[in-house]
């Protein structure tokens, strides 16, 4: 085993219903007197199913005209139809030719964190420069999934990942120090001690 965890989902509570196993893991509309509309529940796989009928139900208060939800056509960012012509790359979509560049500049940025993952060093340095990654925690667990697959190599990769976001986030070594603790804490949570 490379890495345990346990996942918390949040569940609407159903009259008359005690065991937590027996409620639905389906989305629920509430609209309150004041035509406040609150979704909860669902899953992240349904969530523009979830949209739909949440937007659906406020157009319906707000008596606007019936118009066909055009989301099921729209990309999100990143989306790239032939993504994995990017090989590890791929996760990041259409992004990944801003990483290769990265790369290209500083070819050292293709270095691999750990033998055991397929992440570079110029998968940090784009998630530290565009998608707000703050934390060491954030870019192993959230922008590279590394504490999930292996914790005992995203441990091994964290004073790197520290280096990196250091000197992109010109973090002193107090801060490094901090941010290399607080992951190793987490992190030991994830691994299955015998």
């Amino acid at each position: 085993m490379l890495s345990v965890f346990a996942g918390i989902r949040p569940l609407v509570r159903a009259t008359g219903v005690a065991n937590t196993a027996a409620l639905s893991r389906d989305h629920v509309i509430h609209i309150d007197r004041s035509g406040l509309v609150t979704i909860c529940g669902g899953k992240w796989t349904t969530y523009r199913h979830m949209a739909e009928d949440c937007v659906d139900q406020a157009a319906t208060l707000a008596q606007l005209p019936d118009k066909p939800c055009v989301t099921p056509h729209l990309h999100i960012h990143g989306y790239h139809g032939a993504a994995k012509e990017f090989g590890s790359l791929a996760v990041h979509g259409s992004d990944a030719y801003r990483i290769r560049k990265l790369i290209e500049l500083d070819p050292r940025l293709s270095e691999p964190l750990h033998a055991a993952l397929p992440y570079v060093k110029a998968e940090v340095i784009w998630a530290a420069r565009h998608e707000m990654a703050r934390t060491v925690e954030d870019m192993l667990a959230r922008r590279t999934r590394a504490l999930f697959l292996n914790a005992r190599a995203a441990l091994e990769m964290a004073p790197a990942v520290a280096d990196l976001m250091a000197s992109e986030l010109a973090w002193d070594e107090n801060t490094k120090t901090k941010q290399l603790a607080a992951f190793r804490d987490v992190a030991s949570n994830y691994v299955l001690h015998p």
